[in-house]
C-alpha cells in the first residue's frame, strides 16, 4: 500500500477488496465443473442413469483434449497446465491429450469423435480464434487448421467444445460469433460489471462510480504505465478489460497492470508464484 497517498487509500482498499484470487484447489474444482458442464449437451436422457452413464462414457472414450495456444505458442502457455489436469483430475488417458497439430493429424486420418479445448481464461476471445484458424504443418507436406478441417470434413462429423475456467461475456460472444461450431462451457461467465473500469463495476461503491476508474488512471500514469489503447501493457489491461483477478498459476493479460508492475519503484500488489 506504499504506492498510494492518504487520499487514495479508500480507493486502494476498495480495489484490493474487490480482487478475486483462485487457489489451486479452486482451479481444479472449477476445471472439473467446466468439463462436467458439457454433459448438459452430451447426455440426452438424464432420467435414466444407465443410459446417461453410457452416453457420457462413450463421449469420454471418443474425445481428444487440446490446449489453447494462440498465434504464438510457448512452454509457458497456461493450456499446458490444463492438459495435465485433464489427465490428473479428469482421468483422461494420456493418448487422448494432444497438441493442436496432433489433433488435426488424427482428425485427418479419422474424421470423427470430439475435441475438447482447455485453458484458464477467455478475455477478448482472440486467443481461441487464433487457435481455431492457426495453420499447422502436418505429415506429407500438408497444412491444416481446425477451421479448414471442419470445412473439409463437414460440420456434423466432429464435436468441438471449449472448457475454460472463466470467460468474459465479451470473449464468449466473440467465440460464438467467429467459431459458431464450438460450444463453449466456462465454469463462470463475467459480465462487464466485473471490470474495475466499468461505470457499473461491482468493485466500487455508488459514490466511487466515476472517481474509482479515475483513481486507477491517475496511479497508473504515476507508475509509468502507458495508454496503449487496450494493447499489451496498456494501463486498462488487454482490450481495456480492466479485470482484478488472478489464479494460483498466474494472471491473464486483461488484469490491471497496477496489480503486477514490478519495476523496482512501484511495489507490486501481486507477485508470481515461485
Amino acid at each position: 500500500m506504499q504506492n498510494f497517498t492518504a487520499e487514495e487509500m479508500p480507493f486502494a482498499v476498495r480495489l484490493l477488496e474487490g480482487f478475486t484470487f483462485f487457489s489451486a484447489e479452486l482451479v481444479e474444482a472449477m476445471f472439473l465443473g467446466a468439463f462436467q458442464n458439457v454433459s448438459q449437451l452430451v447426455v440426452q436422457n438424464k432420467e435414466n442413469y444407465f443410459s446417461a452413464s453410457t452416453q457420457w462414457s462413450r463421449f469420454i472414450d471418443s474425445l481428444v483434449v487440446v490446449r489453447v495456444e494462440g498465434s504464438r505458442s510457448s512452454d509457458a502457455d497456461s493450456g499446458y497446465i490444463f492438459t495435465r489436469y485433464a489427465r490428473d483430475v479428469l482421468g483422461i488417458d494420456e493418448s487422448q491429450i494432444q497438441s493442436p497439430a496432433q489433433a488435426l493429424e488424427r482428425l485427418r486420418q479419422s474424421p470423427k469423435g470430439n475435441v475438447v479445448f482447455v485453458d484458464d481464461f477467455v478475455g477478448s476471445g482472440e486467443q481461441f480464434e487464433d487457435t481455431w484458424v492457426k495453420v499447422h504443418e502436418l505429415s506429407g507436406y500438408s497444412y491444416a487448421s481446425f477451421q479448414s478441417t471442419v470445412a473439409a470434413i463437414g460440420s456434423n462429423t466432429v464435436g468441438f467444445y471449449y472448457c475454460p475456467l472463466i470467460a468474459t461475456e465479451t470473449g464468449r460472444n466473440h467465440i460464438r460469433s467467429v467459431c459458431p461450431l464450438v460450444r463453449i462451457f466456462p465454469a463462470h461467465v463475467l459480465p462487464e460489471s466485473y471490470s474495475a473500469l466499468s461505470p457499473q463495476s461491482v468493485i466500487w461503491r455508488e459514490d466511487m462510480r466515476e472517481s474509482g476508474p479515475q483513481f486507477i488512471q491517475r496511479v497508473s500514469d504515476r507508475a509509468g504505465i502507458p495508454d496503449l489503447d487496450g494493447g499489451e501493457g496498456c494501463w486498462r489491461g488487454y482490450r481495456k478489460l480492466g479485470l482484478a483477478l488472478a489464479f494460483s498459476h498466474g494472471w491473464p493479460d486483461a488484469i490491471l497492470p497496477i496489480f503486477t508492475l514490478d519495476d523496482g519503484k512501484w511495489k507490486p500488489l501481486l507477485k508470481a508464484a515461485a
